[in-house]
């Protein structure tokens, strides 16, 4: 649970997904979303995106419209606000197997906290502006349900999620070369 009571946990939410769509390829941004989602459960259907600032969404986009499986995005707020056009692009595209999370903690977490601009940011009414469906939610709860409705949606979806700032103790692995081949034989060949 959050410290901080007009916030999601981040972790509760992460949990969340894998539980309502437990065969879902998972796409988290470098850092926290990582180390959160690594920590709530380290599988090899998690992308993780390592020095990729950005382009977790568009990372996500791709693997949408390359197969039928659903797939989620768990994306930051200062990763989001660095590639907003991507939003145009996913809403243009719109794979009904994609949800987009951006959960935002109002910092860059993972490079001491310094403060990211989302307060100043509506990230829900943008998606919206370009096409998108898209929710604004605050707590663990409203979280679940809005993803459990996005994920049965016939588009793409957005979820922008107030999370307190986590700094979790898992790290994932780091080496890319062996989280791309693991993630690549789970999604192309998810019997080997």
């Amino acid at each position: 649970m959050s410290s901080d009571p007009s916030r999601a946990d981040q972790a509760t939410c992460t949990e969340a997904v894998l539980d309502v769509t437990p065969d879902a390829a998972v796409v988290s941004n470098l850092g926290v979303a990582s180390y959160v989602l690594a920590g709530v459960r380290d599988r090899k259907r998690n992308f993780y995106c390592w020095g990729s600032m950005g382009l977790t969404t568009p990372v996500g986009l791709g693997l949408a419209l390359a197969t039928d499986d659903p797939i989620t995005v768990l994306d930051g707020d200062g990763s989001t606000l660095m590639s907003l056009g991507a939003l145009a692009t996913v809403a243009d595209c719109d794979p009904s197997n994609l949800t987009v999370v951006v959960f935002d903690n109002a910092v860059y977490a993972t490079t001491g906290g310094q403060r990211s601009h989302s307060e100043t940011t509506d990230f829900a009414a943008v998606a919206e502006g370009v096409g998108l469906s898209a929710t604004h939610v605050s707590n663990d709860d409203a979280f679940r349900e809005a993803y459990r409705e996005a994920v049965e949606e016939e588009a793409a979806t957005l979820i922008a999620c107030d999370v307190a700032p986590a700094d979790p103790d898992a790290r994932p692995p780091l080496d890319a070369t062996y989280v791309k081949r693991r993630f690549r034989s789970a999604v192309v060949d998810p019997n080997r």
